[in-house]
């Protein structure tokens, strides 16, 4: 096999990220938007670590039932993947995943509990960034970036996550800019203006915010361009802010920010509890889904009225406030300082005031708990960044040993890494739970709840 063959081939498997994963010749060649037990023609387009990658020229035999996508731009854009698949197919197939992660690694749970679906198949998102662009003519274009191609962004028509208000927004803004003319930011020389429109929507009030990063700010220009939006759509937008960027990095935040509308914040609500969100705050993407997920952390702990809970990674807040209603007592641990501003805050909103939140990293928080040499905690929640908990804090979580620990991942791959690690240490995995947070998207949270057993050893090995 070379670069630029047709192949046919069967789809065995699904690598971590989502693809289908087939073998030839002893080779394997990853196939994205691919199944397993599809059997398709395949053009080999190049080979990276070993791997082939290839794009599917013809489906041959469907592993399983394929459907028209409701969005025009199912497959150019880099988001949804898995639209052209029936939802029920799409849990089967994040549950294998999450199983296969965990099988491969010989790790077993005493009880393997099914995924639990989102409320909302469509329109669920409460966030979505959307990005400034020019075509080879130089019109300007306004929405999501081709996949695979983060310097290529397309013209989105409408897209079927976030809100059909937040489709409104941005069309409106897309209109506006191109009348005005206002130049978009260029990634190689450095020039122009317009480089990210941010729409943040409460799916429990209906509450939205607007942030437009730009690169220079205050100017007429873009206050003309905001009044003639606010003109046009300002009754589906509570506030709306500028934030001016003027670095090179391509992120959607910025050294200034500045009111145009509105006080800056919107209120979720999630749970039944109320949550302030400023435009940097991180908030669960999927709303209701989270109060799902928050829930069932809930349930796994029962009666917390003794418990003091230690919540690591906490963010803004959500999975501390809502165990602070049944615990004694909660500590979040939050390394970024206007998360544990907007968590404090949240605490105040709601009248909770058992909930304490310190700005720390968390290894450091454990390396001091663990120096005192007490056990001070009952139950220890973590839901870590994609690449799961820090080595440090793996060990500091052991020499603690809580009785009860609550692990929330968003990536299955190194969650059974770091289970392993806290298997050998004493840690039973009681059970596990994938639970949807993200649909037509091969990434799923997975929840799982472990006791400390007779074989706790205090120390992971190495440490």
């Amino acid at each position: 096999m070379k670069r630029g063959e047709h192949v046919v081939v069967d789809i065995e498997s699904m690598t971590p990220k989502g693809d289908g994963l087939a073998t030839l010749e002893g080779r394997e060649i990853v196939v994205p938007r691919s199944v397993p037990g599809d059997r398709a023609e395949v053009y080999l387009r190049r080979k990276r670590k070993g791997r082939f990658e290839g794009v599917v020229d013809d489906l041959i035999e469907a592993g399983m039932p394929r459907q028209d996508p409701v969005c025009v731009h199912f497959g150019l854009c880099g988001g949804c993947r898995w639209q052209d698949l029936d939802y029920a197919d799409q849990l089967r197939l994040k549950e294998d995943m999450i199983h296969q992660a965990f099988q491969c690694r010989a790790l077993t749970p005493e009880r393997w509990l099914p995924i639990l679906p989102s409320p909302d198949v469509y329109y669920y998102r409460n966030k979505m960034e959307f990005s400034f662009g020019s075509d080879r003519d130089g019109t300007l274009q306004l929405g999501l970036h081709v996949r695979e191609r983060y310097n290529r962004v397309f013209d989105m028509e409408a897209c079927h996550l976030q809100s059909e208000a937040s489709n409104q927004i941005v069309d409106s803004f897309r209109r506006h800019c191109i009348l005005s003319a206002l130049p978009v930011y260029d990634l190689k020389s450095h020039e122009g203006l317009l480089r990210f429109l941010v729409v943040r929507d409460a799916k429990g009030t209906s509450q939205t915010m607007v942030n437009l990063v730009v690169s220079e700010y205050p100017s007429d220009a873009v206050d003309d361009l905001l009044s003639s939006v606010l003109e046009d759509v300002g009754k589906l937008i509570t506030t709306c802010m500028v934030i001016r960027h003027a670095g090179k990095a391509q992120v959607a935040t910025g050294d200034a920010e500045f009111l145009v509308k509105g006080d800056g914040r919107i209120t979720e609500m999630c749970g039944g509890l109320k949550f302030e969100i400023s435009p940097h705050s991180f908030f669960q993407t999927n709303t209701r889904a989270a109060s799902g997920l928050y829930a069932r952390v809930a349930d796994l702990l029962g009666e917390l009225g003794e418990a003091d809970v230690l919540d690591l990674y906490a963010g803004t807040g959500g999975v501390s406030l809502h165990l602070a209603r049944a615990a004694r007592s909660v500590v979040g641990i939050e390394q970024v300082a206007a998360a544990v501003d907007d968590a404090r805050r949240n605490a105040a909103l709601n009248s909770i005031e058992n909930c304490t939140f310190l700005v720390a990293r968390t290894e450091d928080v454990l390396d001091e708990l663990r120096a005192e040499e007490q056990e001070r905690f009952d139950v220890i929640v973590a839901d870590p960044p994609r690449a799961g908990i820090h080595k440090k804090a793996l060990a500091g979580i052991v020499a603690l040993g809580p009785p009860t620990f609550i692990y929330i991942s968003c990536n299955a791959e190194t969650l059974a890494e770091d289970l392993l690690i806290l298997s050998a240490a004493g840690y039973d995995i009681r059970s596990a739970q994938p639970v949807e947070m993200f649909p037509h998207t091969p990434h799923c949270e997975v929840l799982t709840w472990l006791s400390r057993s007779p074989q706790w050893t205090g120390e992971i090995k190495g440490d």
